[in-house]
């Protein structure tokens, strides 16, 4: 008597539904996305194997003898008296570079410059080195080439290759839809009942299996083993594209403290008869920052327009360049050189004077990337991305067996039946009229006493 299988719930046919139906409709856009995340993930890695480094200069962690900012702006004016310094910028192992801006904003031919002239100096001495020339070596030529390349797959990451407002909201969405497979993946995995051949086929892959069965022991297992980690990445991506999963991300990790709005700070102009102090106590605040932070990568000052009165300074430093979580922002008053606390960015604080939440939320693309401890978790990004990228392929093939496979399985199994029974009547008849049955004339001897 056949064995009736018991019937699944509501619940669980609308989980399988959506988790079939979602993971078609997002399966090819999570695959490219994926398989451009792993191009991408070693980029520092490989351009610092292919090119390698060089003997090192000058160092950023000897702030007391490297110039200060008013030194560079009285070196700038005189050699350019009609122009104002725009942007100062300290690069680790590079001599300190600075722009400049015609005070009509025009350049010598009357015309406006269309790209700003970058001045180098001497870090330590101050002595002026000239332009910035185009490096034109075989060296800077692979380079441009291997950062084009990561910057094209990063490209295809984040837009598809498709233009910014159109490409950003389908991949996150994508995501979105994604992690919402992932959910109803781990809910259609569970079984319904723990037995020894569940647990088997749940926790562990059948390598000595049919390809069919490999394929959906890697689906589900592998699956399930990555499945935090994996949702993890998706949910620190979503973090860039969809602002209300931004704030609910913020507003989950700060216990119920909704995301501030950004607020602008603005110079005092009526501390305008305080500019002569400004040069002394900026390039202390300068000197305090190179202080804390030993040796960071750069260092960039923007001037705002002489026309905007109250327009502030802005100081950035990024202290690691695969690392962004001790990156600081900092606003100056342009009269006094005082410090401006604000809150434009999530960057206005040092990393440790942060709440968890707001550390989690400064520590996102770090996460993201797989940078937060440097090369091991590079490597299990690289491998979660892999495995996330593989499960709609590996699902795919799952719902194409089941759908077709048994059909045609069914066609070749009904087609071989048929040429074995034709192969059978073709033996027991025979058109040679030699040959010819011959009847039974005796019966077998019975068997009963």
């Amino acid at each position: 008597m056949a064995v009736r299988r018991k019937k699944s719930s509501l619940f669980r046919l609308v989980n399988n539904w959506l988790h079939l139906w979602l993971g078609l409709t997002s399966g090819i856009i999570v695959f490219v996305s994926c398989l451009m995340a792993c191009l991408w993930v070693f980029n520092h890695e490989i351009v610092d194997l292919v090119i390698p480094k060089k003997e090192r200069q000058y160092i950023l962690a000897s702030s007391q003898s490297l110039i200060s900012p008013s030194r560079i702006v009285g070196i700038s004016d005189s050699l350019y008296s009609n122009a104002s310094v725009q942007g100062i910028t300290y690069t680790r192992d590079r001599p300190v570079s600075f722009t400049i801006k015609e005070k009509d904003g025009k350049g010598k031919d009357g015309r406006r410059p269309a790209k700003p002239q970058v001045h180098l100096l001497h870090p330590y001495t101050g002595q002026y080195l000239g332009l910035q020339k185009e490096d034109n070596s075989e060296e800077a030529q692979l380079r441009e080439k291997l950062n084009g390349f990561f910057a094209w797959t990063l490209s295809g990451h984040r837009f598809l290759w498709l233009p910014r407002a159109i490409g950003r909201p389908i991949v996150n969405y994508a995501t979105l839809v994604f992690s919402i497979t992932l959910i109803t993946g781990l809910i259609w995995w569970y079984p319904k009942k723990w037995t020894k051949s569940t647990r088997e086929k749940s926790f562990r892959i059948k390598w000595k299996a049919g390809w069919k069965r490999v394929n959906l022991d890697l689906h589900n297992v592998i699956g399930f083993y990555s499945f935090l980690l994996v949702l993890l990445l998706a949910v620190t991506g979503m973090y860039y594209g969809i602002e209300w999963f931004n704030r609910a991300l913020y507003w989950s990790t700060n216990w119920g403290t909704p995301l501030a709005e950004r607020t602008s700070v603005y110079s005092d102009s009526t501390k305008i008869d305080q500019l002569a102090h400004f040069p002394k106590a900026f390039d202390q605040e300068i000197q305090a920052i190179l202080t804390q932070y030993k040796d960071p990568h750069y260092l960039t000052i923007t001037y705002p327009d002489t026309e905007k009165k109250e327009g502030t300074i802005s100081v950035y430093i990024r202290n690691d360049m695969d690392r962004q979580y001790n990156n600081r922002y900092y606003s100056f008053d342009r009269y006094t050189g005082a410090f401006l606390p604000n809150n434009i960015t999530l960057f206005n604080k040092d990393f440790y004077d942060l709440s968890s939440g707001e550390q989690f939320r400064r520590l996102n693309y770090d996460i993201h990337v797989g940078s937060i401890w440097g090369f091991p978790t590079k490597v299990l990004a690289f491998v979660l991305t892999f495995i996330a990228g593989s499960l709609p392929i590996t699902g795919f093939i799952i719902w194409y067996n089941r759908k077709w496979g048994k059909k045609k399985g069914r066609r070749l199994t009904a087609a071989k039946d048929a040429v074995s029974t034709d192969d059978a009547t073709a033996l027991n008849t025979t058109t040679d009229p030699i040959v010819k049955k011959t009847a039974v004339r005796f019966r077998p001897k019975s068997t009963n006493p």
